[in-house]
Formats: C-alpha cells, structure tokens, sequence
C-alpha cells in the first residue's frame, strides 16, 4: 500500500464512521417516530375512532417514544465522548474535582467536635458542685463517673457569653451532662462547651455555661446524724400533736436509737423508726418516733416531712417496781415509849402489779410486819402486849407524789386492834437509787384523869430501808 493510501484510510474509516453514526442516530429518530398498532384485545378495546372523537395515544406508546428518543441522545453522547475522548476525560477530571470540592466543604461546614473529644473536655474542664449534706445527710466528696454528651452543634459565630477567637473558621456547641457520685448521693449536672475551629482543630473555649445541678440519693439519711438531732424530731411532734409533759423536755437526756428503716429510692424518702427511752431507777419512758425524710432534689438535702409519736410517749411504766422487797428496820416515831418489836419483826412487801392510768397511778400486792395495838410503854421495849404481826395484807398504794422520788400511799385493812398505813417511797433527790418504806399503827384505847374517862390514841411510825429479795 502506497504511503497516499496509508494517509487517506484513517479519513476514509473516519468519514465511514460519521456516516454510520449518522445514519444510526436517523434510524434511531426514525424508528422512534414510527408507532405500532396492536390489535385490541377484546374485553378492554376502545371505541373506534369517529371524525367527532379522534384516537388518543396510549401511555405505553408514549413512554416507549420517550425511552427511544432518550437510547438515541445517548448513543448521540457516547459518540461525541469516542471520537473526543481527551476532552470527554478532561470534563469527568473536573467534575470529580468540583464534587470532591464541594465534598471537602459541606464536610467542613457540618463538621463537629467528636464525642470522645467532648467526654474529654467536659471531664477536665467541669468541677465536682459543691455538696452540703444538711441537718440529716451523709458528708461525702463527689467524684466524675459518666459523660453524656447529649448533642453537638455547628455555629458560624462565637456562641453567645463566649469570646470571638481569633482566625477561627466556625464553632461549635456541646450540651453534656456529667454524673458525680458520692456516698449516699448522686448528681447530675448539665453544661455547654464551646468550641473554635482554629488551624483545622477544634480548641475548647474558656468559660463553661453551667446549666444547673440535679441531685439523686442514692441511700437513707445519716442515722447518726438523725440521733444526734433527736431533740428537733421530738420538738417537731410536740408541735404536730401538743399535750403535757412536752416530749422534748420528758426525753432531754433519753437513750435514742434506729429500731429500723425504709429507704424508697424511686419515692426518694427514707421512713425510720425512732426509739426513746428515758430509764430511771424505778420508772422508765419510751417514745416511739415514726419519722418520715423527704430528698430534695434541688439542693440535695433530707428534711423531715413528717413525725408520729406513739400514743404512750407520755406514760411512766412502773415495771421496776415490781417484785419482791426485804425492809430493814430504822427507826420509830412515837409520841410516849417506843415499841421496838419491828426491829424484830421487820417488813416484807410484794408489788405484784402497777397500773398507770389518766386519774391514777397505783400498786398492788402483799405486806407483812408488825402493828402496835396499844398504849405507849412507860420505857422503850423490845415489845409490847397488844404487838401483832401480819402476813400477806392485801394493798393497793395510790401515788400521791412524783416530785423528785415516788411515794405511794396504801390504807391497809382495819384490823380488830386499830388501823395501819403503808408508805412507799422510791427515789429521792439525793439518792434517786434508795427505797423505803413506812408503817404507820394507830391505836386507841380509853384512859382517864381524876377519874374522868376519855380516849387516847397511840401512833407509832416503824421506818424501813427496802431492798430487792434475792
């Protein structure tokens, strides 16, 4: 093949291949002006078309139309990117490049600080908030547990309350909510950090938008601290439910403590039975306190919501007494010659039973000792004619006074000889320890001056230090 042949075959295959494109792209053009008619099918063919309505073209006619005329640009396109493949190569290089461009921009324009960095921040930046326990709370030191970084915002100006940092590109917000616990409690506090996006990296800056501090319990009040603080619980039930004696004052110096507890960690309250116990040598008084403490969730601290007292806070139990008691004999008291036979003789008393009630207050059981059934002796004696010893005398003692020590007073039963009361007297301001008893034997007889009849009466006081029988 000569070297003019050579040349003219690229402009020959060239000039074939715009023609075939050509002749390609008329027969496309061609083919999708032409529609083919289908014949009906029966149940569903039209009407046949009339001068007054002409035929409507079917929407599968059109959309193959379309479908065609769209295969046939296409083809057009792919024949111009052949037979321009450099420029065709240059256009899909620039469009990638604008794409990635506009990539790298809505990236930077949405971009955030992350979650990790955030958790971070808030960890060094927020401080522990200040925790005071209260009047009935556990003192404890908070420590960060958990970060919860709630949501992160894009910004184009310096958040409101922050500085304008200089060369950033955009800001940013973070709403986060840090959880601090301690002993008993437990706190959650909101904040929002802002950002600057400064040289491509995000920098925290200062000044923390603290948006408040809620408080969880996550256990009871401090018990010791409640015992401690006794007095205010039962100065708050003299309030709710006042009478006489106040229980502040009944049980100033009582022995307190926490018989038992419910903590209502979903209720946030905790409900503690409270014991008062004012123990004295012969008496002793127990108060009952329901108490009941309520978390405040603002401020973090338990106050009292509200106080029961048991309805016998006020009552003397007199189980002390019971029992059975020896007396020793200490001296009498007459207004003649003394009858000394108690000496001998002495006093047993059995307190079998107490009862403590609004109109009185009384003891009952048995006493055994001696009476002094006649006239004084010219001289002391060891005993007289007319001393009568008795057993298992039924008494019941009413108490007359409560100033200081007890003193019960019990009139025994009218003997043939004369009548005897018994005296018990338990406490006192110097020994609040000491018990003592007292009988007391009145007689009357007949005597007479110059001859002239008339009756006397001889009193004798037998005193007795009173000790428990073992």
């Amino acid at each position: 093949m000569s070297e003019r042949e050579q040349a003219e075959k690229p402009e020959k295959n060239e000039q074939a291949e715009k023609t075939a494109e050509a002749d390609e792209a008329t027969t496309e053009l061609d083919r999708a002006g032409s529609t083919e008619r289908r014949p009906p099918v029966e149940a569903t063919a039209p009407r046949p078309a009339t001068p007054e309505r002409p035929e409507q073209p079917r929407l599968r006619d059109v959309g193959g139309t379309l479908a065609d005329y769209l295969r046939g640009r296409a083809a057009v396109v792919a024949g111009l990117a052949r037979r321009h493949r450099g420029v065709a190569v240059a256009l899909a290089l620039v469009a990638c490049a604008v794409v990635a461009l506009l990539g790298v921009a809505l990236f930077r324009a949405l971009e955030v600080p992350d979650s990790a960095t955030v958790e971070a921040d808030a960890r060094a930046a927020l401080a522990a908030p200040d925790y005071t326990a209260g009047t009935y709370g556990t003192d404890t030191t908070l420590v960060a547990q958990d970060v919860d970084v709630r949501s992160v915002r894009r910004a184009e100006t310096a958040p409101e309350g922050a500085a304008a940092q200089f060369g950033a590109a955009g800001y940013a917000t973070a709403d986060v909510v840090v959880s601090y616990a301690g002993q008993s409690v437990r706190a959650d506090q909101g904040a929002t950090l802002s950002y600057a996006l400064v040289d491509g990296a995000w920098q925290l800056v200062p000044g923390v938008a603290n948006e408040g501090v809620t408080w969880y319990a996550t256990a009871g009040v401090d018990q010791d601290k409640v015992l401690s603080n006794t007095h205010l619980l039962l100065a708050r039930a003299d309030e709710e439910s006042p009478a006489e004696p106040a229980l502040a004052e009944l049980y100033a110096n009582a022995a307190v403590s926490v018989e038992s507890k419910t903590f209502d960690e979903e209720a946030q309250t905790d409900t503690l039975e409270i014991v008062c116990a004012r123990t004295e040598s012969f008496e002793t008084y127990e108060c009952r306190l329901t108490v009941t403490f309520s978390f405040n969730q603002t401020n973090g601290q338990w106050s009292v919501s509200g106080v029961e007292a048991s309805d016998n806070a006020r009552e003397r139990n007199l189980d002390a007494l019971l029992g059975t008691w020896t007396g020793a004999f200490q001296s009498q008291q007459t207004e003649g010659g003394k009858c000394l036979a108690a000496r001998e003789g002495g006093l047993s008393v059995e307190v079998l039973g107490a009862s403590v009630g609004e109109e009185a207050v009384t003891l009952s059981g048995y006493v055994g000792g001696v009476a002094h059934y006649h006239a004084n002796p010219g001289d002391d004696a060891t005993s007289c004619e007319g001393d009568v010893a008795f057993e298992e005398v039924q008494f019941t003692a009413r108490l007359v006074s409560d100033d200081g020590s007890l003193v019960f007073l019990a009139d025994l039963p009218e003997d043939v000889g004369g009548t005897s009361t018994l005296t018990l007297r338990f406490g006192s301001e110097d020994d609040p320890g000491a018990a003592s008893a007292e009988v007391v034997t009145t007689y009357v007889y007949d005597d007479a001056i110059l001859f002239i009849p008339y009756e006397r009466t001889a009193t004798y006081a037998d005193s007795f230090t009173l000790q428990r029988a073992e």
